[in-house]
């Protein structure tokens, strides 16, 4: 299971890669398209279409970017959204995923896991198969802690397809945490 700790070095990819990547995967979560070549060249990257096609065809071969058929742009992957998330807007490292069990109290197992690991300062991003409550590839929870009035641990989270505003929706959920510790005081 990849982690954060997992994820390749900033420096395994150019700085070039990692400015066509956060484009990508921009635009990819703003139109839910496939991105092309032609597309990025509007962006003011100031390279040509060809250089653009063969760092993507680099990133792809990297595991970052999909392709669903050959004429068609490029899509972010699982890596990809995870690189953005660590290296691109610098957040915290997920902890790898915890044991599945089979017993009854697993949801509070893994609520008491989450906060845990969350605490009440930081906000965590968990992508796809790092989410220790679901197994799946299409989604993203986003959690952030606090402890409630009456000393108990409370989480708010955001689950949504792995393709969303990642900036925007952790936002969100810092700026309803400041709301509800403004409520609570």
């Amino acid at each position: 299971m990849p982690t954060a700790s997992d994820a390749v070095p900033t420096n395994m990819i150019t700085e070039r890669q990692q400015k066509i990547l956060e484009l990508i995967v921009k635009n990819y979560v703003k139109n839910s398209k496939p991105v092309s070549s032609k597309l990025l060249t509007q962006k003011k990257l100031e390279l040509s279409s060809a250089t653009l096609r063969n760092e993507m065809m680099e990133l792809e071969q990297a595991g970052y970017l999909s392709q669903p058929h050959t004429s068609a742009g490029r899509m972010p992957t699982e890596k990809a959204y995870r690189f953005f998330i660590n290296f691109l807007e610098k957040k915290t490292e997920v902890p790898a995923k915890i044991n599945e069990q089979s017993s009854e109290d697993i949801f509070e197992q893994h609520f008491n896991y989450l906060f845990k690991e969350v605490g009440e300062e930081t906000t965590q991003v968990f992508i796809g198969k790092e989410i220790p409550l679901i197994k799946t590839k299409k989604y993203t929870l986003i959690v952030t802690g606090h402890k409630a009035p009456n000393k108990k641990n409370e989480i708010i989270g955001f689950l949504s397809p792995t393709r969303m505003n990642y900036d925007y929706n952790i936002s969100l959920i810092n700026k309803l945490k400041e709301y509800l510790e403004e409520f609570y005081e």
